[in-house]
C-alpha cells in the first residue's frame, strides 16, 4: 500500500477516477463492518474534545450533533448508532452528487483563493453561491493539511450537501432553531503519503475481512451556517475549543508512542512544516467557497468529460451518473508576458500565481457582497512547485 508515482494528469483519467472513487466509497460506507467502527472513533474523538471544552457530557454531544446537521435534541442509544446513521446518509448523498475534477492548476489557484479568506469572508456565504445543491470535489492530488488537533491529513476530496441546517441555542440557551447551512465532508486518500500505524492496521484488517480499501476515506463532516460570521463571544469560544482539541489530539498521540506505534509516517517528499495549517478549522469550507466563486467568474473553466459506453454501464448498475464537470484554469496572459520566455529557460525555480486580488463586490440587486477574485494566471515552469508564500502575499483584502 505504498505510494505510487503519479501519472499525468488528464481529464479523462481524472475523471474516470472521480467516477471509480464515488462508486468504491458508497458502496464501502455501506457495506464494510470497519467503517462504522472507524467512523464511531472518530464521533468518539470528536466528543472528547468538546468535552474538554464545555466540560458538560450533554451539551458535549449536542454540540456534536448539530455540527453534524443533526437534531441536537434526539438522544441516540450510543455513538455506534450515530455513525451508523451517519454513514448511511453519507453514502446516499454520495450517490446523489454532482461530480467534478480539479486541474492541478486549477487546484493551486483555489488554494491560494482559500488562504486569503478571512472568517468574515466566509460570513458572506450564500446558498446562491453553491454552482449545485450537492457535489464532491476530487483534487488532482493529495494535499498535506494540519488539522486544529495537530494530525497531519492527505485530503483528497470535499464533498458537500444542501439542503441542510445548524442548530444553535436560542439566547433563552434552552432551545435549539435550526438555521440552513450546507453539510461538507472531508476525504483523506487512504493511498495517499501520511501512513500512521493505526491507520496501516485499519487498512490491513479491512483488506482481511474482505473490503480493501477505496481511494476516499470519510475523514470529518461539518455544517456551516449560511451568511453568519462569528461575533467575538464565539470568537473566544472556538479559540478555547480549539486548544482544548490539540490537547486531546496531543494525548491520543502520545498514547499511540507509548505502545511504540509511529503515528508521524509520511512517504515520499514531505518536509514539516510545508503542509497547509488548519488552525482555525475552516480550510475546508474556505476551499470549497473559494472553489464555488472562482466558479462563478470567467477565471474557470468548467467541462463535461467525455461518457464512453463503459463509464455509463457502471454509472447505470450503481444507480448513479455518469456525468463529471472538468474545471479548469482560463489562463490570462498580456502580449507581453505571452510573447516571454523567461518562464521556461529554466532559471526558474518555482511557478507562482500574479494579478489576483479579492475584493468584496456590492450587489445592488441582490442587497449584498460576494467575495470577487480578479485575475489570476500562473507564471513559471509546469514542471515546477507551486510559490505558496507569494501566492498568499498577492491576494488583497
Amino acid at each position: 500500500m505504498g505510494t505510487k508515482k503519479s501519472k499525468p494528469w488528464t481529464s479523462a483519467s481524472a475523471a474516470k477516477a472521480a467516477r471509480e472513487a464515488r462508486i468504491a466509497t458508497a458502496r464501502y460506507l455501506r457495506e464494510a463492518p470497519l467503517a462504522q467502527e472507524w467512523e464511531t472513533a472518530r464521533l468518539v474523538e470528536a466528543f472528547q474534545a468538546k468535552l474538554a471544552h464545555l466540560r458538560h457530557p450533554v451539551g458535549a454531544a449536542q454540540l456534536l450533533l448539530a455540527g453534524l446537521g443533526y437534531d441536537p435534541r434526539e438522544r441516540p442509544t450510543g455513538w455506534d448508532a450515530v455513525a451508523e446513521q451517519v454513514l448511511v446518509d453519507e453514502a446516499r448523498f454520495l450517490e446523489q452528487s454532482q461530480l467534478y475534477v480539479l486541474s492541478p492548476q486549477m487546484c493551486d489557484v483555489v488554494i491560494a483563493a482559500a488562504q486569503s479568506l478571512t472568517l468574515d469572508d466566509l460570513g458572506l456565504l450564500a446558498l446562491e453561491d453553491l454552482p449545485s445543491p450537492t457535489g464532491l470535489v476530487l483534487l488532482p492530488h493529495p494535499l498535506m493539511v494540519r488539522a486544529v488537533n495537530g494530525n497531519l491529513g492527505d485530503d483528497r476530496a470535499l464533498h458537500w450537501r444542501t439542503p441542510a441546517s445548524f442548530s444553535r441555542p436560542n439566547d433563552d440557551g434552552t432551545s435549539w432553531a435550526p438555521r440552513p447551512a450546507v453539510r461538507v465532508s472531508s476525504y483523506h486518500d487512504s493511498y495517499g503519503p501520511v501512513r500512521p500505524d493505526s491507520f496501516l492496521e485499519f487498512a490491513d484488517e479491512s483488506r482481511r475481512q474482505g473490503y480493501p480499501l477505496p481511494r476516499l476515506l470519510l475523514d470529518s463532516i461539518q455544517c456551516h451556517q449560511f451568511e453568519s460570521a462569528p461575533n467575538a463571544e464565539q470568537r473566544d469560544s472556538l479559540e478555547h475549543y480549539f486548544a482544548a482539541s490539540r490537547q486531546v489530539g496531543q494525548a491520543y498521540r502520545s498514547a499511540q508512542a507509548a505502545r511504540g506505534a509511529d503515528e508521524d509516517r509520511v512517504l515520499g517528499e514531505y518536509q514539516p512544516g510545508t503542509e497547509i495549517d488548519n488552525a482555525d478549522g475552516a480550510f475546508n469550507i474556505r476551499f470549497l467557497y473559494a472553489f464555488w466563486r472562482l466558479c462563478a467568474q470567467e477565471i474557470a473553466v468548467t467541462a463535461p468529460a467525455d461518457v464512453r459506453h463503459a463509464a455509463q454501464l457502471a454509472a447505470t448498475k450503481h444507480g448513479v451518473s455518469p456525468d463529471v464537470r472538468v474545471v479548469q484554469l482560463r489562463t490570462v496572459k498580456s502580449s507581453q508576458e505571452a510573447n516571454s520566455t523567461d518562464a521556461g529557460d529554466g532559471r526558474w525555480q518555482h511557478r507562482w500565481v500574479v494579478r489576483m486580488h479579492k475584493v468584496r463586490q456590492w450587489y445592488p440587486s441582490e442587497h449584498r457582497h460576494k467575495i470577487i477574485y480578479r485575475g489570476p494566471y500562473l507564471k513559471g515552469p509546469d514542471d515546477k512547485p507551486l510559490l505558496g508564500g507569494e501566492v498568499v502575499r498577492s491576494l488583497t483584502r
